[in-house]
């Protein structure tokens, strides 16, 4: 065998050796739907569906925002805020904004629990009730 014979030979065992992993993983995944076994594929929504649970429960902040009376926080500002806060806690958030006349206030609904409404301006404080309140509803399934 010449060198470049050789040199072609490992250049295609290195290339094989790169693929077969990803390449026996979709197949795998095409033989039994799990999507745990997708490369780079999982998604919410397909483990979701996977699994049965399709009454997921979500975190939502509904903000009863009051422009002449948000000072200088705009909704922006507002939305990142509770997104870190909500993210620093390991869950993620979905907020959306209403318009209100009496105060900027947020609620934070987790499937059936109601938590708030809490001022602008003490808002965080309905964070830790609202994860737990969503830890207690969601169903864990490994």
């Amino acid at each position: 065998m010449s060198r470049k014979q050789r040199s072609i030979a490992t250049l295609i065992s290195i290339i094989i050796l790169l693929v077969a992993p990803s390449a026996i993983s979709l197949l795998w995944y095409r033989v039994t739907g799990d999507p745990l076994l997708r490369p780079l594929g999982i998604t919410r929504e397909k483990l979701r569906a996977y699994y049965g649970t399709g009454d997921w429960i979500e975190i939502v902040a509904e903000v009863e925002w009051d422009t002449a009376r948000s000072g200088n926080v705009t909704r922006a500002d507002m939305e990142r805020a509770l997104s870190n806060a909500f993210r620093a806690k390991g869950v993620d958030v979905h907020v959306v904004f209403k318009e209100g006349h009496s105060g900027t206030r947020v609620v934070y609904r987790i499937g059936p629990s109601v938590i708030g409404p809490y001022p602008q301006t003490r808002a965080a404080e309905g964070i830790n009730a609202a994860v737990e309140a969503y830890r207690m509803n969601v169903p864990f399934k490994p």
